[in-house]
């Protein structure tokens, strides 16, 4: 089955490069999102695809990444940011994976210097499947809503984030909306979910 490789990018122009070079070959697709880069973010996006799109931020994930995916046009979404690596011995199992009718979705093992953490990031493209949360975005909750089931696999995601008071302040401002707009989807309890599934 094919694999759409969709991204969101602001100011990348550090990582996206390699980024992009490193997993191309195990995609059939890339769809870049951009949203607001003052770089050379899209001059380099444009090397590896047509497919690149301007995004107006609006402090929300879950719109970013669905606006993303509505431009995707093969079987199967990978959601994946530039500043994560997954290895090749994990990217030549992908393929493999989208063969399988049984799941919607695969949970990967995603660790950071502080947290480890399963989550959605392979998932059949279905107008029905989306993400919801303007941060800690998810597609879980509409895979469990059409009874579907999400496989476990041990693909890991190294995440290295450019860390900053001022990103952590405003990572940390969207979570208290997140929290007053979904008081039942905690950041902890959804993680929690995902790695029990």
């Amino acid at each position: 089955m094919s694999i759409s490789l969709c991204i969101i990018t602001k100011n990348e122009e550090k990582l996206l490069d390699k980024f992009l070079k490193n997993i191309k070959k195990y995609v059939d697709e890339i769809v870049v999102v951009d949203t607001g880069s003052k770089d050379k973010t899209k001059k380099i996006a444009q090397k590896y695809t047509t497919k690149v799109y301007d995004f107006i931020w609006d402090n929300n994930f879950a719109k970013a990444r669905n606006f993303s995916i509505k431009k995707a046009a093969k079987d199967w979404i990978l959601i994946m940011d530039p500043d994560e690596i997954i290895v090749k011995k994990d990217l030549e199992k992908l393929r493999e994976l989208t063969e399988n009718k049984e799941f919607l979705g695969y949970r990967f093992i995603q660790k950071s210097e502080k947290s480890i953490r399963g989550i959605c990031r392979l998932f059949q493209r279905r107008n029905s499947i989306k993400f919801c949360y303007r941060i800690h975005e998810s597609v879980r909750p509409s895979i469990m809503a059409l009874n579907g089931k999400i496989g476990k696999t041990d693909i890991i995601i190294k995440h290295k984030p450019k860390q900053s008071k001022k990103k952590k302040d405003y990572y940390l401002q969207l979570l208290k909306q997140k929290m007053k707009e979904s008081p039942y989807s905690s950041a902890e309890k959804e993680y929690e979910l995902e790695l029990k599934q």
